[in-house]
C-alpha cells in the first residue's frame, strides 16, 4: 500500500495541500493532531484519511477523483472507533455536479437515520430504522496501518 502524507486534501482542486514527510505525519499521530494520509499515487489516490486522536474521516475517490463515499469514525472507547456516518454520492455524468446523495447516521445501539438528497429537481427524504452495527467498529490505527479503516465494504 503506497502512502503519502499531507496537511489536508483539497476536494476542490483534487490534490494534496502541503505534502509532509512521514516523520512530520508520525509526530502528529503521536500527539493526536490532525494529519492526512493519502493511499495510492499522490496524483491518483484511491482514498484519503483525515486522522486525529478521536476522529477519522475516510474519503474514497472515483476515477475522476470525486468523493463518492465518505466514512466518518469517532472514538467509542480509548482503543476503538465507531463508524457513525457513511455518505454515498452520485454525479451527473462526468461532471463534478452531485446528482444525489445518501447519508447513513449510525448509533452504537443500532438505531439508524438515512437522509437522501436529490438535486434535480431538489427533494429530500428521511427514514429511520435499525441496523447491525457490529461491522462499524475498528481499532484505532497504529501509524501507517490503516487497512481496516479503508475497507469499502463494512458488513
Amino acid at each position: 500500500m503506497k502512502l503519502s502524507f499531507c496537511k489536508a486534501w483539497s476536494h476542490q482542486y483534487k490534490s494534496p495541500i502541503e505534502i509532509w514527510t512521514e516523520e512530520k505525519a508520525r509526530e502528529c499521530h503521536e500527539k493526536g493532531a490532525l494529519y492526512t494520509a493519502v493511499i495510492g499515487a499522490i496524483d491518483r489516490p484511491t482514498c484519503a484519511l483525515e486522522i486525529k486522536k478521536d476522529f477519522v474521516a475516510v474519503t474514497f475517490f472515483d476515477d475522476r477523483l470525486r468523493n463518492y463515499v465518505v466514512y466518518v469514525f469517532s472514538e467509542s472507547s480509548p482503543e476503538m472507533l465507531f463508524l457513525e456516518r457513511a455518505t454515498h454520492r452520485e454525479y451527473v455524468g462526468d461532471t463534478d455536479q452531485i446528482d444525489n446523495g445518501s447519508t447513513y447516521f449510525f448509533k452504537q445501539d443500532g438505531s439508524l437515520v438515512i437522509s437522501r438528497q436529490f438535486f434535480n429537481p431538489h427533494r429530500q427524504e428521511r427514514t429511520t430504522g435499525t441496523a447491525d452495527v457490529t461491522g462499524n467498529y475498528s481499532r484505532k490505527p497504529d501509524f501507517g496501518h490503516y487497512e481496516d479503516l479503508i475497507r469499502l465494504e463494512r458488513s
